[in-house]
C-alpha cells in the first residue's frame, strides 16, 4: 500500500551536491523547506542545528529533512564561526584524499498530496549506517557511479537516491512509534480494508464492510483505525479518493470520469470535496 502511495505521489531525486572536500569548509542549508537529504560517503563531519544535539555523521549516515530547516555541515576540527563559507580545494570522489565526501539532493513530489505524508515525519531524522544494514549496499552502488561516471550515471545515482527515500521511510514506520498516519500502511490487521479502498475506490464502502473485511466489530475495527492513523475510517476514505482524483486529472482524464472513478455520482459534490482537498478545483489542474 505504501508503495502505491509513492506511485501516486510520483517521486523523483535530484542529485546538487556529489563532491569531496577538505580544509576549511562548511555546507549550510540549501533550500529550506524542501525534502532534502544528505549521505556521507567517506570521511566524518558533524552536523549543527539549533535545538538539536550536535550530530557526528560516519560514513553511510544518511540525514533526511522532510522539510529543510537551517543548519551546517563542517569538518569535526573546524570552528564555524571561523569557517569562509565555502568549499575549499574540492577533490574527486577516486582521488580518496583527506577529506569528507557527502552526496546531497532533493526530494520532489508532483502530487501536492505529499505534504500529508511529510506531515507525519519528525522535522529531521538521522539513521546510522550501523543500524540500517540496506544503507550499504544502495551506498556501494552510488559509490561504483561516482567513481565511473558514464553517460547515465548522474540518473542512475538519482534513481538510487529514491529508493534512498523510500527505506528511510519505511525505516521509520517500523522504528518510530509516533507517525500515526503512516503507521497504517504497515499495520497487518487493517490492510485488508486499505487493500479494499485501494483496488475498488468507486465502490460504496462502509465503515461495516470495511470491518467485516478485517474480520472486526465496526466498533473494534473504527477504533483501531483512529489510533492507528489518527483519521475516522471515512476521512481516510475520501482522502485516499482524492489522492487517486489528483493523479487521475493530471493524466487529463474528463472531470466526470473522475468523479465515477473515485465513487462520486455526482460531478458537482466531488469538485467541492477536490476543492476542499486542494484548494483548487478539478478543471484548473485538468
Amino acid at each position: 500500500m505504501l508503495s502505491e502511495l509513492l506511485n501516486i505521489f510520483r517521486l523523483q531525486a535530484k542529485i546538487y551536491n556529489n563532491a569531496q572536500f577538505c580544509g576549511n569548509w562548511q555546507i549550510k542549508a540549501h533550500e529550506l523547506g524542501q525534502t532534502s537529504f544528505h549521505l556521507v560517503t567517506h570521511g566524518q563531519c558533524k552536523m549543527i542545528m539549533e535545538g538539536h544535539d550536535e550530530e557526528i555523521l560516519t560514513p553511510g549516515d544518511l540525514v533526511v529533512f522532510p522539510r529543510e530547516m537551517e543548519h551546517l555541515l563542517a569538518p569535526l576540527d573546524n570552528d564555524p564561526e571561523k569557517s569562509s563559507g565555502r568549499p575549499m580545494a574540492l577533490v574527486t570522489p577516486n582521488e580518496f584524499k583527506p577529506g569528507t565526501a557527502i552526496l546531497c539532493g532533493l526530494f520532489k513530489f508532483e502530487h501536492k498530496g505529499f505534504n500529508h505524508l511529510l506531515d507525519a515525519l519528525p522535522e529531521v531524522f538521522v539513521i546510522k549506517a550501523l543500524q540500517a544494514p540496506w544503507i550499504e549496499p544502495l551506498l556501494q552502488q552510488i559509490r561504483n557511479e561516482m567513481l565511473n561516471p558514464q553517460a547515465l550515471s548522474e540518473d542512475i545515482i538519482n534513481r538510487l537516491s529514491e529508493l534512498l527515500f523510500i527505506y528511510a521511510l519505511r525505516y521509520q514506520i517500523v522504528h518510530c512509534s509516533q507517525l500515526s498516519f503512516l503507521s497504517l500502511f504497515m499495520n497487518s490487521a487493517l490492510e485488508p480494508a486499505l487493500n479494499c479502498i485501494k483496488h475498488r475506490p468507486e465502490k460504496n464502502w462502509t465503515i461495516e464492510s470495511l470491518a467485516q473485511a478485517c474480520a472486526m466489530s465496526r466498533t473494534k475495527f473504527s477504533q483501531l483505525f483512529k489510533k492507528i492513523s489518527g483519521m475516522t475510517v471515512n476521512e481516510y476514505l475520501t482522502w485516499w479518493r482524492m489522492q487517486l482524483a489528483y493523479s487521475y486529472l493530471k493524466q487529463g482524464l474528463r472531470i466526470a470520469q473522475v468523479a465515477e472513478k473515485v465513487g462520486y455520482q455526482s460531478e458537482a459534490a466531488f469538485s467541492r470535496t477536490f476543492k476542499k482537498s486542494f484548494a483548487i478545483t478539478p478543471g484548473s489542474l485538468r
